[in-house]
């Protein structure tokens, strides 16, 4: 019996971390194609947040240097 899913199973090589994550998301596009903008733009706010917490995180943790 054919089964069908809207489910994307991946196995990624995380030695390979951009090649493979922008093979998934090109996979994602290509499913929505009328939805793409919505989907990047919801991920640049996602990333944009991530690189946020690291860069405070790593403010947080420089020595002060006091002259």
């Amino acid at each position: 019996m054919a089964q069908i899913s809207h489910v994307l199973k991946v196995e990624l090589d995380i030695n390979r971390p951009v090649e493979e994550l922008t093979q998934v998301i090109s996979s994602v596009l290509s499913a929505h194609p009328h939805n793409q903008k919505e989907i990047l733009a919801a991920l640049d706010l996602e990333i944009g947040n991530a690189l946020a917490a690291i860069e405070t995180k790593e403010q947080r943790d420089e020595p002060e240097v006091i002259e």
